[in-house]
């Protein structure tokens, strides 16, 4: 017959389970998000290069929106790294 500490230390056991998986699952989005928001950074600024060497006002425009996204992802990513 199990006493209650017995009970208890398998309902940790089984939760510790559970919360392993989705920490694996949190590590593989928050380095994913992070290596998107990388390219998206480096992707921006070659595009910006290229458009301000043409004086395109417009495509430095995208360029900067790209850049802006790709410096979220990354923060965001570190960000929920650290809290957790």
């Amino acid at each position: 017959m199990k006493t209650k500490l017995m009970a208890a230390a398998d309902r940790v056991i089984l939760a510790a389970g559970y919360t392993k998986a989705i920490t694996s699952l949190k590590s593989v989005l928050l380095t994913l998000g992070s290596a998107m928001g990388a390219v998206m950074l480096v992707y921006g600024g070659i595009k910006f290069a290229m458009a301000f060497r043409q004086m395109d006002q417009q495509g430095e425009h995208q360029a900067v929106y790209s850049v802006v996204a790709g410096g979220v992802l990354v923060g965001l990513s570190a960000l929920i790294s650290a809290l957790t």
